[in-house]
Order: C-alpha cells, then sequence, then structure tokens
C-alpha cells in the first residue's frame, strides 16, 4: 500500500447533519443558547479584541518602520503614510458579531435544505479535533481543499451545528467589494487580503503583522485555502506559500507553542458550478462576484436537493513542530530578518495536500464517470447496460479499496452487493440526469450540453473554438471533471502504464520514464517535487508491487511486460493520455515557435496556438489529442509552468514571453513522442452522433 508520513483516519464514520435540521424549527436552531467553543486557549491578557488587534499591528515595529520609509521616498509628512497604514489594516480586519452569524445560519438552512440531500461530516474526527481544541493551548489553521465558493460557507456552517467558534477566514477582495455581503462575510469572520501585493511593501508589512496578530491573539481559529483558487478540474493544485510562510512566522519566533493544521477534504456529488467549471476550462472568463450574480445565482435552488451530497473528511492534525526543528528557530530568532528555509514550507504545505489527496471521498458519479469515459473511448458502440455497469462498478470500486483504502459512498453493506449498488447508481443518476442518462433499453447515455448559442461578447483567454469543436468538448470535459477525483489515487499508476513498451521494458529504463513523467506532471497533479531519487525510487516500487499483484504487469528477467488484466491496463492507460498529449503539443509549439513566428512567445499566444492544434487534431481525426479534455487551457498552462520550474523554458523578467533551451525541450519531446501509451480506438467525437440532445440548463457565462 501506498504509505504516508501522516496519519489518516481509518474509523471514518460519517454523520448527515442535515437529517436532524429537517425535524428541528430552523429560527429556534439557529438562535439556540450557545456558547461556541473557543480552540486558542488565551489568558485574559494575551487575547486582544478587534480594536487591540489593529492597534497591534500599527505598533509593529516593521510596519512603523516601513511607514518612515515609504514617507522619505514619497516625500511626504510621516502622517500620511500612517493614515494609510489604518485604512489597509482596517480593511482587512475581521469583525465577529455572533447576531449575523445566528442570521446568516437561519437563511443557510433554508437554502443547504433546498439545495443538497445530504451533508455528511466525519463526525468521529471532529469530535476527537473538538476535545483535543478543550485542552491544547497551540493556535489551530482549518485548511480545507477547494473545489467551490460554497467550501467556505458550508464549513461555517458545520462548526456553528457543533458549537464551535467560526474562525478566521482568508478571503479575496472580490467578496470585499460585493455591496452588503461583504460586510456580512466580515462578521462571520472573513478577513480580506489582496490577490498580489508583493509591490506594495507597506501593505505586504501591515498584511504580515495582521496575520502574526490574529495567530498570536485572536482566540478563533484561522482558516485559507491553500491551494489559493477553486479547483475547476475538482483535483488538487499546487499548494500557494504565501500566506503559509507567514502563518509559520508566528511560531518560528516563539509567539505560540503549536500551530496545528487540520486538513479537510469537501467532495461534492455536484458542484454548484459544474458547468461553469467546464466553461472556464475551455477558456471563458469566470462571472466576476457581485450581490447581483450571488441573488442571480439562487435559481440553482430550483430543483430541490439537486446537487446531491457533500461530504466533509477531516484528517489527522499536522503539527508545525514536525517540520521546524529547534536549530532553525533558534538561527531566526537570533536573526530575526533570517526567512524560514524554503523546503520546511514546501514540505508542509504538500503533507497538507498529499492529507486532502488520501481522503477524497469517491462518491457513485466518480466511479461512473470514470468507467464511462473508459468505455468510449474503447467501445462506444456497445454502451454500458445498467446490469454491466454494476459489475465493473464493483470491480472499480474493490480495486479502490483494496490498494488505497478510498472511502467510498455509499457502503454497500447489503448481502446482495450487486442489487444495493444498481440502486445507488440509479439515485445518483438522478442527480447527474442533465449529463447522463438510462435511454429505453437501459443503456447510459450522454446528454449534449452544449446549447449552441455563443456570447460574442465574451473575450475567451484562448482560441475561439467552432461550434463542431464545442459540442464535442463541453459534455466529454464535464464527465472529465467527475472522474478527476480519482486521479488523485491512479495518476501514478497510470504513469507506470504509460511508459510500458509492448515488448516490454527493462525495470532500471521504467524507473527513469517514471521519474521524468513524474516530474513533467507534477504541476499538473500536484506532486511533491524535492524528493530525492531514493525516496522515488520507494514510491515507484510500491505501485509498482501493486501492479503485479494485480496481473496488470509481469516482471521477469528484470524486465517489466504487460500482464493479463487488460482492462485494467486500459483504465489505467486511457486516464494519462490526455495530459501526455496536451503536454506534447505545448512542447511542440514553443520549440517550433521562432519557425513559425518572429519573436519569443507569450503565454497568451502559446495558449492561443494549443487549442487551435488540439482543435484540429480532434476534427481531423488524428491519433494523438483525441480527447476533447485536451482543449482545457489548464493543461497547457500546468505545462508551461513545469517547464519554467525545469528551467526548459525561461518567462523573461517583467514579461510574459517566454525563451526556450531548445536542446532540453528536445529531449523531453523525443521522450514523449516515443512513449509507448496506446490510443484508444474510438473517439468522443465518433460518439457525438449518440449524445442526447441539449436540454436547457441556466449558466451565467457561455461560449
Amino acid at each position: 500500500m501506498f504509505k504516508l508520513n501522516i496519519k489518516i483516519k481509518t474509523d471514518m464514520k460519517f454523520k448527515d447533519i442535515l437529517l436532524e435540521r429537517r425535524k428541528d424549527v430552523d429560527i429556534l436552531w439557529a438562535s439556540r443558547s450557545t456558547e461556541p467553543l473557543l480552540p486558542h486557549m488565551l489568558s485574559a491578557e494575551a487575547k486582544y479584541t478587534r480594536d487591540k488587534i489593529i492597534e497591534k499591528v500599527l505598533q509593529n515595529d516593521k510596519v512603523k518602520l516601513m511607514i518612515n520609509t515609504v514617507a522619505l521616498k514619497r516625500h511626504v509628512d510621516k502622517s500620511v503614510i500612517e493614515k494609510e497604514a489604518y485604512s489597509m489594516v482596517h480593511e482587512m480586519a475581521s469583525k465577529a458579531h455572533l447576531p449575523t452569524v445566528r442570521w446568516i445560519g437561519y437563511f443557510m438552512t433554508k437554502v443547504v435544505k433546498r439545495m443538497f440531500l445530504s451533508i455528511y461530516i466525519n463526525e468521529t474526527a471532529l469530535l476527537e479535533l473538538k476535545r483535543q481544541m478543550q485542552i491544547s493551548q497551540v493556535q489551530y489553521i482549518y485548511v480545507p481543499s477547494h473545489r467551490s465558493y460554497l467550501d467556505f460557507v458550508l464549513f461555517s456552517y458545520i462548526l456553528f451545528s457543533y458549537d464551535m467558534a467560526l474562525p478566521n477566514i482568508a478571503s479575496g477582495m472580490d467578496f470585499y467589494q460585493m455591496y452588503i455581503v461583504g460586510e456580512l462575510l466580515r462578521k462571520t469572520g472573513a478577513f480580506y487580503m489582496r490577490r498580489t501585493f508583493s509591490t506594495d511593501q507597506l501593505y505586504k508589512e501591515v498584511f504580515r503583522a495582521y496575520i502574526n496578530a490574529i495567530v498570536t491573539h485572536s482566540d478563533r481559529a484561522i482558516e485559507f485555502f491553500i491551494e489559493g483558487t477553486r479547483s475547476r478540474n475538482q483535483k488538487s493544485i499546487l499548494p500557494k506559500y504565501g500566506l503559509l510562510s507567514i502563518i509559520l512566522e508566528s511560531f518560528v519566533h516563539g509567539n505560540v507553542p503549536d500551530i496545528q493544521f487540520v486538513p479537510i477534504s469537501i467532495s461534492y456529488d455536484r458542484p454548484p458550478e459544474e458547468l461553469l467549471f467546464v466553461y472556464e476550462l475551455l477558456g471563458v472568463p469566470k462571472p466576476k462576484e457581485s450581490t447581483a450574480g450571488l441573488l442571480k445565482s439562487l435559481s440553482i435552488l430550483q430543483k430541490p436537493q439537486g446537487h446531491g451530497n457533500v461530504f466533509f473528511n477531516f484528517g489527522e492534525t499536522i503539527s508545525a513542530r514536525d517540520f521546524i526543528d529547534i536549530n532553525v528557530r533558534r538561527e531566526i530568532i537570533l536573526n530575526p530578518y533570517k526567512k524560514l528555509p524554503n523546503f520546511i514550507i514546501e514540505d508542509l504545505a504538500y503533507s497538507i495536500i498529499e492529507s486532502h489527496k488520501k481522503n477524497t471521498v469517491l462518491t457513485v458519479i466518480n466511479l461512473v464517470a470514470l468507467l464511462l469515459n473508459n468505455r468510449i473511448q474503447n467501445n462506444f458502440d456497445m454502451m454500458y447496460t445498467l446490469d454491466d455497469l454494476v459489475v465493473d462498478y464493483i470491480w472499480c470500486k474493490n480495486l479502490f479499496m483494496k490498494y488505497f483504502e478510498t472511502k467510498i459512498v455509499p457502503e454497500c453493506n447489503s448481502l446482495d452487493e450487486s442489487s444495493a449498488v444498481k440502486e445507488e447508481i440509479l439515485k445518483s443518476l438522478k442527480v447527474h440526469e442533465d449529463l447522463i442518462v438510462l435511454d429505453k433499453l437501459n443503456q447510459l447515455r450522454v446528454k449534449q450540453r452544449y446549447e449552441g448559442k455563443t456570447d460574442k461578447s465574451l473575450k475567451v483567454k484562448g482560441h475561439s473554438l467552432t461550434e463542431e469543436a464545442k459540442r464535442v468538448a463541453v459534455s466529454a470535459i464535464n464527465i472529465a471533471i467527475y472522474v478527476n477525483p480519482t486521479l488523485a489515487f491512479l495518476i501514478k499508476p497510470a504513469i507506470i502504464v504509460a511508459s510500458l513498451k509492448e515488448h516490454g521494458l527493462r525495470v532500471e529504463e521504467a524507473f527513469e520514464q517514471y521519474t521524468l513523467l513524474r516530474t513533467l506532471l507534477s504541476t499538473e497533479f500536484a506532486l511533491q517535487t524535492n524528493m530525492n531519487k531514493s525516496q522515488i525510487k520507494i514510491e515507484w516500487e510500491e505501485i509498482l508491487k501493486m501492479l503485479i499483484e494485480e496481473n496488470c504487469l509481469l516482471r521477469s528477467n528484470n524486465v517489466l511486460y504487460a500482464g493479463n488484466n487488460v482492462k485494467l491496463f486500459i483504465l489505467l492507460n486511457n486516464t494519462i493520455i490526455p495530459f501526455i498529449d496536451a503536454a506534447l503539443v505545448t512542447c511542440s509549439i514553443l520549440f517550433e515557435w521562432d519557425e513559425m513566428k518572429k519573436g519569443n512567445a507569450t503565454q497568451q499566444e502559446i495558449l492561443i496556438e494549443s487549442q487551435k492544434r488540439v482543435e484540429r487534431a480532434i476534427l481531423n481525426g488524428q491519433v494523438r489529442c483525441q480527447h476533447p479534455y485536451c482543449l482545457t487551457l489548464d493543461l497547457f498552462i500546468s505545462t508551461l509552468q513545469n517547464l519554467s520550474i525545469q528551467g526548459i523554458v525561461v518567462q523573461s523578467r517583467g514579461s510574459l514571453q517566454y525563451t526556450v533551451d531548445k536542446v532540453m525541450l528536445a529531449k523531453l519531446i523525443n521522450v514523449l513522442e516515443n512513449l509507448p501509451g496506446q490510443r484508444p480506438p474510438f473517439t468522443y467525437r465518433e460518439f457525438l452522433p449518440l449524445y442526447f440532445p441539449y436540454t436547457s440548463t441556466h449558466v451565467q457565462a457561455k461560449l
């Protein structure tokens, strides 16, 4: 089995918190007598009010020094800059207000009961966390995965349900600028931060001082999304280090005895932004956050419980002490301007991301989408009947549970497993009837989700796709979004399978190929890269052992061959092919750019050309790039980011232009072109005539 350096709770007992809410009178529940648990136990003199925290920030030595520096630089009186600093900290500071929390709790109860069937939480883990908070003096940091705008609202709702204080929540300025809503969120614990402020040294010092103050002197926990933004593709994305590094400063300087990070994996049966995610991946800009837009989005409540279930799975807490030893702390205390080593921050960040992955809850739709996506590419003219799907579903589910200890819900405890699985699949299809349906022959069919209208006023980020390409792509990418959560478990085995040649591959060469592909795909799948060769070798051998046990691979005389488990081999191969093909397209365009165009390429130009080339491949039936997921801009962006990290392309300072190391890039292209990964015999374009006709669905942003 795959091991992590963090403990994972295997005793997962999920409870639906909406079950009791459906029995209660909502207003009585929201206004009940409560004493919220404050997780950071502080003495009276150490616990600061909002006003005292603001005062603490403005009296911070580094903030005062920066105020003087900026005043001298601008040739203005110091009082002018002091007012700016005062305005900044007032803009960002949260303002806890229990009556507001109660009213929003009442309103949210109405919304979530209408919107979801259930909100499941790993209650065993949450109650254990609550118990620890009652006896510990450390600061707690909630670090959820980010899958929807609703994440932080639902998490606050859960804490309110369990009489736990709402945290200080890191929020973007987009929410701050929403009329009325911005201030309401502030009163539920939101503090506001600008997206980028690296060039504004005053804001940077004020923000740093504010974070230090709430870590040290707030009796509430802190919540932030380490991924920085929603994952539109519903899988883990690269962690951001900025806020994490600032939070750790309080521990390093001895202001708190420890900081405990609480990873939380959030899984949706059907994310509220489901179809918007598809359009955003194809290049449509997301709708601007606004109060009017929020009110308009309430149209999703038209279908009662139309978004199925939500799952919150709490991982084991991760201690800052385990990553920062006393010697590092001593060095920084002696030299306050010395920064925490990057590898420490990176190790901690990836431990949180790995916990998110390991604790990902897979639902019925994830396995159905995985199997359906595979069937379309290999045998679309023999579509799944419900009975055939049940057989493959049970096989697939057992694989995940055996090797990855994956939590798959619902769990079937019936003696007749196939009957129970069939019932759960039918329930899931009811939630996803806009995408997948059973026809009169009891076969699974995919609905056409592109309505055929183009909003020409929208400026897309990539290439303006043809109508035919959009008809092929929208439903296919919609399915792929539900496949993606399974890749938290499958991607590493898939990388090994993708390297295997028809007549076998020497073990040493297989490991080299695994290392190269793992590095290339590390940005796409948030795989840690600061591992040495021996650590990667251990990881590879554990995965290889699984594939050999499943007879997916055979090992003989130091050579690896394909095994007899063709079903698993093909499934793994088909999951990874779109990612390899999209990476090859980006690399090829970069290599050929100076011959195609004059001057260095910009990111925007690369995105347009890559998407254009993939579209041409799909419509012309070329061997590569046949899966419509290859059209998603995120794949090209992550490849560019990865090549930059490796030093294969270099982004010009102060510009979005790239210069290319053609020698290194040529070697990478040669490897990718010669990968033996088998292309599926059928394509989504061939499957297009079998799509069910378009059914009207309200979407704010359209291609």
